[in-house]
């Protein structure tokens, strides 16, 4: 199954750091490499099944994430029935190369675009990115995938608030494209998912999905889907420097970034 045939989007390199200039590279490299990878049946993509609801307390020493102001980012434009406004995701190459690599290349072809957050969970999880989710059949939601999939990469990072893995078919080596972003701590998913990153900005607009109307069993399409579409508008490529050159600009000229809609 691959997706829908996108016009790519022209990017802009000349203020993007080495490392972005790295991870395209290895992301060009992946895609020479693509093969038919699509399983004949359905499968499902999971983000650890429901282990929220066994959350346990782990004991672990403390993890230094990898700073860079050249990190490129994952910025994520969101339109819903309860919250507009954008996710800032800081891409760590150094968790994982090639996963980052594979999100770098998917959302330069405008991939992630016009797809939906199809499962919502609060207390624990948005997962989003399936290409599926852009027909009008909810019942597929959660089941499509890149016809790449690549190596599991999983590090000592720990599944904490605004920390963004990468779901799976439920077998080792089957990480697609669909993400996941946690709204809580839950060490239950430490070192099960590979880690691309973490969220830098909106955080309130993950907050404010989660208070979306969701389908809890299953009546329309998988459990947990919002009732209505949590639309990822567009998806485009920076660097922290540009993120963080941004957020001055919106402080010098206040702006509302986020703005959550009344009940209606």
């Amino acid at each position: 199954m691959s997706p829908a045939k996108r016009t790519p989007r022209c990017v802009t390199t000349t203020r993007i750091g080495g490392l972005l200039i790295a991870a395209i590279a290895a992301a060009t490299t992946l895609a020479c490499q693509r093969a038919e990878t699509a399983d004949a049946q359905s499968v499902s993509i999971h983000a650890a099944g429901n282990t929220h609801e066994s959350n346990s307390v782990k004991t672990a020493s403390v993890f230094v994430w990898p700073d860079d102001p050249n990190h490129p980012t994952l910025n994520i434009e969101i339109e819903s029935p309860v919250s507009t406004g954008r996710i800032s995701i800081e891409l760590i190459p150094k968790l994982a190369p090639q996963t980052v690599a594979q999100v770098i290349e998917l959302a330069m072809d405008a991939y992630y675009d016009g797809t939906t957050f199809h499962r919502v969970i609060p207390g624990f999880m948005i997962q989003g990115g399936d290409p599926n989710s852009r027909d009008r059949d909810p019942g597929n939601d959660g089941q499509g995938h890149p016809n790449l999939t690549v190596e599991d990469e999983f590090s000592a990072a720990p599944f904490v608030r605004g920390v963004v893995g990468m779901g799976n078919k439920g077998r080792k080596n089957s990480t697609g494209g669909q993400f996941f972003i946690m709204q809580a701590d839950n060490h239950n998913l430490d070192g099960r998912y590979t880690v691309i990153g973490r969220v830098r900005e909106g955080m309130d607009v993950v907050d404010a999905i989660m208070t979306v109307p969701i389908d809890r069993i299953g009546r329309w399409g998988p459990r947990h889907r919002p009732i209505e579409n949590i639309v990822i508008t567009r998806v485009d490529i920076g660097t922290q420097t540009q993120r963080a050159e941004a957020q001055d600009e919106s402080t010098n000229h206040p702006d509302t970034t986020v703005n959550v809609l009344a009940d209606r």
